[in-house]
């Protein structure tokens, strides 16, 4: 047996009668050959790899371990495709051909990390203390996707007969724009998906809803004139203090979310002006909503065009223009559907738990593929929320080898039982 299954946090490798694995006190339950396949030391030498290679966004330049990804795969027998984005930067997408009987299983995560800020380790030295390894993007989220390639590999391994495939995508800029996720879509990579796994940071649980995400920025346009005759010219920040007035009264239409609850609107930055002796012919203010399942954007959208009006109404000379900065629509899973229920079976087998599935205040990648493909969809990774896009990042390895059980169990139950 792999040093993967011994004895670790408390739990003890038993085998049945029929051959199976089991850990008891954890109760997971995995195929032989797959369970022997997996170690401890190869998720951890991948996350390190990660770890130690710099694909901070931006710029991004994922291309370096995308290519090396790939050729991992490769290496192992497994079919993979870098799908160059320009600008160093690139998509990997890997696959295990199953049978055809049943559609595919995705496991999908994203490959740049936002910048360090003050750290006092270094932030690409994946260094192990205390059972945490340390690391840019350890937690957020390269941590569940080197499980989730570990996993892949060792199911190549083990020589398991697959009823459907099992894809690995490990994208480009989901910190920013989400440009590799949606090249996934636009390309056909989730043609045949039946299920997607997304190993973003939820300390191993299980989440089905996230709020949605729309920036939008509205401007006001007046006319200079001197500081001392401002009655010749136009006050932007006037009239967007006039627009302000509405906003701040606005109310969303909503149907409250059991998980993730009530909308929120942040005013986030408010420029107007450049010297104090003019009269400020521009004012722009930016505005982060956070949406819930049911709401739909266009009518927000459409809501901030209405208050421009009002204002214009009170004021013939008010002009204001809305760009939208951002528009990610708010996104679920039920939780009656069947993959989830699978998900919640997997994570008692493997953990002893079975919480309810809970929901993300802020946004993935999920935002692009379930609007456009409904296919059932959870979160579930290692790393811890609290810890992205935060100095001294890291990762428990405890969950991250749970995770990997995880990942493992689930799969096999997919595609193989």
């Amino acid at each position: 047996m792999s040093s993967f299954l011994g004895k670790e946090a408390g739990k003890y490798l038993s085998r049945s009668a029929a051959g199976t694995y089991f850990i008891v006190g954890g109760a997971s339950i995995m195929n032989e050959t797959i369970a022997s396949a997996l170690s401890n030391e190869e998720a951890k030498d991948i996350l390190t790899k990660f770890v130690q290679t710099n694909t901070v966004n931006p710029p991004g330049n994922e291309k370096a371990l995308a290519l090396w990804i790939a050729d991992e795969f490769k290496k192992a027998g497994i079919e993979a495709e870098v799908r160059d984005m320009g600008e160093g930067r690139a998509n990997v997408v890997a696959r295990i051909k199953g049978s055809g009987e049943r559609k595919a299983l995705l496991f999908d995560g994203h490959l740049d990390t936002v910048p360090p800020g003050n750290w006092t380790e270094d932030p690409w030295g994946a260094v192990v203390k205390d059972g945490k390894l340390y690391g840019l993007g350890a937690s957020d989220m390269k941590g569940g996707l080197a499980a989730m390639m570990h996993v892949v590999k060792a199911i190549k391994k083990s020589g398991a007969a697959l009823k459907g495939d099992l894809v690995f995508a490990a994208s480009i800029d989901e910190e920013t724009d989400s440009l590799g996720a949606w090249d996934l879509l636009k390309s056909g990579g989730l043609d045949g998906v039946g299920a997607i796994v997304i190993g973003e940071p939820n300390y191993n649980e299980i989440t089905i809803c996230e709020k949605g995400a729309l920036w939008l920025k509205v401007t006001t346009h007046g006319q200079t004139s001197h500081g001392a005759m401002p009655e010749k010219g136009v006050n932007a920040v006037i009239h967007m203090n006039k627009f302000l007035d509405k906003l701040l009264q606005y109310q969303f239409q909503y149907t409250e979310s059991p998980i993730l609850g009530k909308p929120t609107m942040n005013i986030a930055t408010l420029h107007g002006g450049f010297k104090t002796n003019v009269v400020p012919d521009r004012c722009e203010l930016t505005v982060d909503i956070r949406t819930v399942p049911g709401q739909v954007h266009k009518d927000i959208i459409a809501d901030f065009q209405r208050m421009c009006d009002e204002v214009k109404a009170e004021i013939p000379e008010f002009k204001a223009d809305i760009e939208v900065l951002s528009d990610r629509a708010a996104v679920e899973t039920k939780a009656s559907d069947d993959f989830v229920r699978l998900c919640r079976d997997v994570q008692q087998d493997v953990t002893g738990r079975n919480p309810e599935p809970n929901g993300f205040m802020c946004y993935t990648d999920a935002a692009v593929f379930l609007p456009n493909t409904h296919i059932p969809l959870i979160v579930y990774g290692p790393g811890e929320q609290h810890m992205a896009h935060q100095p001294d990042e890291y990762i428990c390895l405890d969950r991250l080898y749970e995770s990997v059980r995880f990942y493992a169990e689930l799969a096999e139950k997919y595609l193989i039982d």
